[in-house]
C-alpha cells in the first residue's frame, strides 16, 4: 500500500484552496482515509515556520527562504504525510515540491539543481501521483503576506516555472483554467480525480 498523493499548485487568489476543500468534502464519502495538509504547515513546527516566513520577517537570503520551507516540508513528510500514505490514505496537499521550484528557483533564482536535490531528500523521493495546477493571471504588489506583496514580474517568473514543470512531466500535471465558473472547475476536478481513485472501500496501491 502506498496511498494516493494529490498536490495542488498555482498562484494565490486563483481559488486553489477553496477547490481543494470542496474536493476534500466530496472525497470524505469516497475513500477510507483522507488527509488534507498545507505547506508550509501541517505540524506545530511547520505552522511556526509559516507564520515567521509569511507574516513576521521576510527572508533577505533567497537560499535561507528556500531552506526554511524545506525544513517545514521535511517535518511534515516524516511526521504526517508518509505515515498516512503507508496506511493507504488519500492525501491532498495545498502546495508541495513544485512550489519550491516555481517560487524559489524560478521566482527568486535559487539554484534549480539544489532545489530539486533537497526536495528529493526531504520527501524521501515521494512525488505526487497527480498535480493539479489552477492556472490564473500573475499579480503583484498587494496582499496579506510578504509573498503576495512582491512585484508582478516575480509572479510571472513563478508562472513560467509552473509551465516548465508541467511540460517536463505532462502525465503528472493536470492544468485547469481558474477563470471558469467554480462549479465547472469542481466538476472537472471530480472527473479527473475519480479516474485515479481506488475502488470504493479499497486502498490505492
Amino acid at each position: 500500500m502506498r496511498g494516493l498523493l494529490i498536490s495542488w499548485e498555482g498562484l494565490d487568489r486563483v481559488g486553489k484552496t477553496t477547490q481543494l476543500m470542496r474536493v476534500a468534502r466530496w472525497l470524505e464519502e469516497e475513500v477510507g482515509e483522507l488527509l488534507t495538509v498545507r505547506e508550509p504547515g501541517g505540524t506545530p513546527f511547520g505552522e511556526a515556520v509559516r507564520d515567521v516566513l509569511l507574516h513576521q520577517v521576510e527572508a533577505g537570503s533567497n537560499l535561507a527562504e528556500f531552506l526554511a520551507f524545506a525544513a517545514a516540508r521535511a517535518e511534515l513528510m516524516e511526521m504526517v504525510v508518509l505515515p498516512a500514505l503507508s496506511r493507504g490514505a488519500v492525501v491532498l496537499m495545498d502546495r508541495f515540491i513544485d512550489s519550491s521550484v516555481a517560487y524559489q528557483a524560478f521566482g527568486r533564482g535559487v539554484d534549480l539543481d539544489l532545489v530539486q536535490n533537497v526536495n528529493r531528500a526531504v520527501t524521501h523521493d515521494r512525488v505526487p501521483d497527480l498535480t493539479i495546477w489552477l492556472r490564473g493571471e500573475p499579480f503583484g504588489g498587494q496582499g496579506p503576506d510578504w509573498l503576495e506583496r512582491r512585484q508582478a514580474e516575480y509572479f510571472q517568473r513563478v508562472e513560467s516555472g509552473y509551465a516548465w514543470l508541467s511540460r517536463k512531466e505532462p502525465t503528472r500535471w493536470f492544468i485547469v483554467n481558474s477563470r471558469q465558473d467554480p462549479d465547472v472547475i469542481f466538476e472537472i476536478l471530480q472527473t479527473r480525480i475519480r479516474s485515479i481513485l481506488p475502488a470504493k472501500g479499497g486502498s490505492p496501491t
